[in-house]
């Protein structure tokens, strides 16, 4: 009988277990493999412009209803560039408000949602890529309509709906009625939910809904049963999308995305004005820092002193944000205010968060750890448009300080506010 090769088996028996264990992470946790080692990945940084427009159908032809491909050119209510980054392990992105005032090539200064609509998606490219000063590699332009079926494969988005958003959008024939609370979106709630902006912000506040809405997917997107719809979301894709990328290139990136941690995904908008006219208007300086950041640098932009925090007291508890607002002045911040809730909801949230405003997690962290590590940091332009940081107060840390030390307590009262200097802002 020939003898049993044992160092043979082991080496089996390992290269089985590797490749199971490796088999197990790949669909259910791809972010805690490395991204050199992941299959049919990015292996080098991609930079995609994403535009939304609307669609426009053609008349009715013996009962079918057929979709203008002209409708790839119209304006682009939704623009957005992502920096995936295989290197970092990062995945980036930066909002850009459709009213931004810039230069078209070759027709001077406009809103920068004409431009798609001028030239197509090149132009767009190009209008994007010199405002920022930086390459960009591909586009991807999608049907606002193709939402609707993309949501619906899904099984639904899960949101927290910050207020009541009730309007009747004539534009996509659109009943938007959506209740404040955390919902599951179907997939003409979620077209209503981006599209909806007839509040106190208007295209701003539409903008951080949608960067409220691309969390959400990112989250759903590391769920293990959502890989199972890719192909599917791909044939949707294809009737709904117009880009320069290749079926493969679109899975290699939809690959990479669904295994970036959490902590490296960074959404923010470009800082700026409303002009006289209502549009957005952007500095030289901001826009290089923004740069700066989709490419991957990281950095305190402020010190204490100097950054601007707002608290919005979210929490069931009356009170909470002055609270709070103190005990921030107490740890050497000197430009802090205080807002009602951002949200509009009968009961406090459970956990606070710490919004990362500018692409600055540095600065939440900062401002986290002088919390006592309460909260969860999110890294998106999601609070108040003017702040460094927002400190959203969930019941988590009211809490805290209400069973903290007598002193802590006394430094709550709204008349120690107000001897420290902070100013309350009536969120509208």
């Amino acid at each position: 009988m020939k003898p049993i090769n044992w160092p043979l088996v082991i080496l089996l028996l390992a290269v089985a277990l590797v490749g199971f264990v490796y088999s197990y992470l790949y669909v259910s946790k791809p972010q805690l493999i490395p991204p050199q080692l992941r299959l049919a990945s990015l292996r080098q940084p991609q930079t995609i412009l994403f535009l939304g427009v609307d669609v426009v159908y053609n008349p009715q032809v013996r009962g079918n209803v057929k979709i203008d491909r002209d409708a790839f050119t119209g304006r682009s209510d939704t623009i957005l560039i992502g920096r995936l980054d295989p290197q970092l392990n990062t995945l980036r992105v930066l909002a850009l408000p459709r009213d931004t005032q810039v230069r078209v090539p070759g027709y001077g200064t406009q809103k920068i949602n004409a431009a798609n609509a001028i030239g197509g998606p090149n132009l767009a490219l190009s209008t994007v890529s010199n405002f920022l000063q930086m390459p960009i590699d591909h586009f991807v332009v999608l049907n606002v309509h193709g939402l609707v079926d993309l949501v619906d494969e899904l099984g639904g988005i899960t949101v927290e709906v910050p207020k009541r958003m009730q309007y009747m959008d004539w534009t996509a024939k659109l009943k938007i009625d959506i209740e404040p609370g955390v919902h599951t979106l179907t997939g003409n709630q979620a077209m209503g939910f981006v599209r909806f902006r007839h509040d106190a912000l208007g295209d701003i506040g539409r903008v951080q809904r949608q960067e409220i809405f691309l969390r959400a997917v990112l989250d759903k997107a590391l769920k293990p049963d959502s890989w199972s719809h890719l192909p599917k979301l791909l044939e949707i894709a294809q009737r709904y999308i117009c880009t320069d990328l290749s079926v493969e290139e679109m899975m290699k990136m939809a690959n990479f995305v669904r295994g970036v941690p959490k902590s490296n995904q960074v959404l923010t908008m470009m800082p700026g004005r409303f002009s006289p006219s209502g549009d957005w208007q952007v500095e030289r300086s901001d826009i290089s820092k923004m740069v700066a950041r989709l490419n991957g640098a990281n950095f305190v932009e402020e010190d204490k002193r100097n950054m601007r925090v707002v608290v919005q007291n979210s929490s069931s508890t009356k009170g909470m944000g002055y609270k709070v607002a103190n005990l921030l002045n107490l740890k050497g911040y000197r430009n802090v205010q205080v807002q009602g809730s951002s949200l509009d909801l009968e009961c406090g949230v459970k956990r606070t968060r710490i919004v990362a405003q500018k692409a600055n997690p540095e600065d939440a962290r900062l401002v986290r750890n002088d919390l006592g590590d309460i909260g969860d940091m999110v890294n998106a332009s999601v609070g108040d448009i003017d702040s460094s940081v927002t400190v959203v107060v969930g019941d988590d840390l009211a809490q805290i300080i209400e069973s903290s030390n007598s002193s802590v307590n006394s430094i709550g009262s709204r008349e120690a506010a107000t001897r420290a200097g902070l100013q309350e802002q009536v969120s509208h």
